[in-house]
């Protein structure tokens, strides 16, 4: 028995000697997890298992355990080096077809080894040719989750794509005064303030997008006071007939609007309210074409969270003037224009309806002009519908014609009266939105709004949530747009998600697909398959598959290798305790040998 116990223990020793022995040999594999070789004592159990002093029979392997522990990251310059910081393991496939792979679950190997290259169909691969799985996206970069493919590196160009949304925002300066003049764009003293944009056609021709702005008359703005608290307004509203005080000169009776103006709201670019002309029929004005807005907007704006002080006069008393602080520090000074009636009852007669608290307030505006590629642009490029509109001078009252705009915006407070109310994030509530639809269309005729040059479609939205009217110099908030022509891919990158992302020579980004990382609730059930890399096993469990950075997984930082977690200095000291177990064992051995030899030779004599 002695002889079987050395035996066994020179064995397992040998065993844990090769464990340690491979952890240095992969010293400097990536992503390599050191080993440790855990010893099991054996028990002889033939006569009486039960027995509290029975003779130990040596050791043997119980298993190998692996140190989980992450490696160093260790920066490179190949953007395909991949580092995970964090739980989770790369998923790699060894059959496709086309993009899809065509492994079953058992069948797919994962590994913390990120060097990864391409073949000779631009795939991700490992240094062994397995690929690279992740989830695929669609045309619009939207990752299809439910899906699986290969990452691919497709050097194809970017399709042109139309213009489709744009922002211009920008602070119209106040301290401009309201200009009673005919605008032309070829005559920068007939507007305020303009500003420009890139933009582009079905065909990827690039066209010169202008707007020009154009300070007109301030307007009185009508806010309800509810009895939730909220004021409320219609962007929308009717301008109002002079008042008293008004000089008469200044309104045109006929359309109902300032002279010198072309609009009879206080605005027009709520969610995009298109502007539309009508021409008069009858009377002295006939065949003159005025705006109007094109479909009644009774839609109002609530403001929430606004608070006001009184600044003269009585408190509830028409006339009365208020500071209204909104909830976001903006200041408007009203005016109570109709006192808080309560219902009262009246005998044999219905009761008496309340009259909610009404205020005015003082809106900056400004009339918004377009141009593509220096000609005329409107809402419909149909010579019949936009063209040229009405305009009467303030100054001397004389009828002419100008370039229609393409809408009126407003300020309060120097904020836009379209997205005064914000939710909870900072953004337009309910959907709200100061924007302009414009259309432009190769096939109209030479003369009408809309015409562009290389036969150009374009059929976009402005928007200009964030634009101010400020007493301040111009500056621009936001100037960008979705278009853009044809472009060659200038590079690859992998972000923290694991999106795989080109990137091209217009500096647009297409997202192309993401990588998927695998956790295993026991990693060391894993088999190891060679080349760093393992399979899944029912001691391993089933892999559970997400996107790197989701739940418990790390992300993935590119350009980086994770190295081996292997700590030489503790190996050695490992390998200086095995070799004297190891000799310890064997001199065990060698007495057990010794003794076997001298009995026999006894039992000889």
């Amino acid at each position: 028995m002695g002889y079987g116990i050395g035996l066994a223990g020179l064995n397992s020793t040998a065993q844990a000697i090769d464990v340690v022995s491979n952890d240095i040999a992969n010293a400097q594999t990536v992503g390599f997890k050191s080993a440790q070789f855990v010893f099991a004592d054996m028990y002889f159990q033939a006569n009486d298992a039960q027995a509290k002093d029975r003779v130990g029979m040596g050791s043997q392997q119980q298993a190998i355990r692996r140190d989980q522990s992450y490696g160093t990251l260790q920066t490179t310059q190949n953007p395909l080096d991949l580092a995970i910081t964090g739980p989770g393991m790369f998923m790699l496939a060894k059959n496709v077809i086309g993009t899809v792979p065509t492994e079953s679950p058992s069948k797919f190997e994962y590994t913390r080894n990120g060097q990864f290259g391409t073949d000779s169909q631009n795939r991700i691969v490992n240094q062994s040719g397995l690929l690279l799985v992740g989830y695929p996206a669609d045309t619009a970069g939207n990752i299809i989750a439910g899906a699986k493919s290969t990452m691919i590196l497709d050097p194809q160009p970017l399709p042109s794509q139309p213009t489709i949304n744009s922002k211009l925002d920008l602070n119209l300066d106040t301290r401009n005064p309201a200009m009673d003049i005919r605008f032309d764009p070829t005559n920068s003293i007939t507007y305020s303030q303009a500003t420009s944009q890139t933009i582009y056609d079905q065909n990827g021709n690039g066209h010169i997008l202008s707007l020009f702005y154009k300070r007109i008359s301030s307007q009185p703005l009508n806010l309800t006071l509810g009895l939730d608290g909220a004021y409320s307004y219609n962007p929308t509203q009717q301008l109002e007939a002079p008042v008293s005080g008004t000089p008469a000169a200044s309104f045109d009776a006929t359309t109902q609007r300032p002279k010198n103006e072309q609009m009879s709201v206080i605005a027009s670019t709520y969610k995009g309210e298109d502007s539309k002309y009508t021409v008069a029929t009858t009377g002295a004005t006939a065949g003159v074409k005025t705006l109007t807005v094109g479909s009644a907007n009774t839609e109002k704006v609530s403001v929430v969270g606004a608070q006001k002080t009184l600044t003269g006069g009585t408190l509830g008393a028409v006339g009365s003037t208020y500071d209204l602080r909104l909830a976001d520090g903006t200041h408007i000074p009203i005016k109570q224009t109709v006192a808080y009636v309560a219902p009262q009852p009246a005998p044999a007669n219905p009761v008496v309806a309340e009259v909610l608290e009404v205020f005015q307030a003082t809106t900056d505006r400004f009339e918004v002009y377009s141009t593509i590629d220096g000609n005329k642009v409107g809402h419909n490029p149909d010579a019949n519908k936009d063209g040229d509109v009405s305009f009467r001078k303030a100054s001397d009252g004389a009828l002419n014609t100008q370039q229609m705009s393409i809408g009126t915006m407003a300020f309060l407070g120097g904020v836009n009266i379209d997205t005064l109310a914000t939710g909870a994030d900072g953004k337009p509530a309910n959907f709200a939105a100061s924007s302009f639809k414009l259309n432009a269309l190769s096939a109209s005729p030479s003369a009408a709004y809309g015409r562009t040059n290389q036969n150009g479609i374009m059929q976009f939205t402005i928007e200009s949530n964030i634009s101010t009217a400020l007493t301040a110099p111009t500056q621009t908030y936001a100037n960008s747009q979705d278009g853009h022509t044809v472009s060659n891919l200038s590079g690859y990158s992998i972000d923290g998600s694991g999106k795989l992302i080109a990137t091209y020579d217009n500096g647009v980004q297409a997202v192309k697909g993401q990588l998927i990382l695998a956790q295993f609730k026991n990693l060391d059930g894993l088999m190891p398959n060679g080349s760093n890399t393992f399979a899944a096993t029912s001691a391993s469990g089933d892999p559970i598959l997400s996107a790197p950075g989701t739940g418990l997984l790390g992300q993935v930082r590119s350009k980086s290798l994770e190295a081996s977690n292997v700590d030489l200095t503790a190996e050695l000291v490992q390998l200086m305790v095995l070799q004297r177990q190891y000799s310890a064992t064997s001199q065990a051995l060698k007495l057990q040998a010794a003794t076997i030899v001298d009995d026999a030779i006894n039992m000889s004599r």
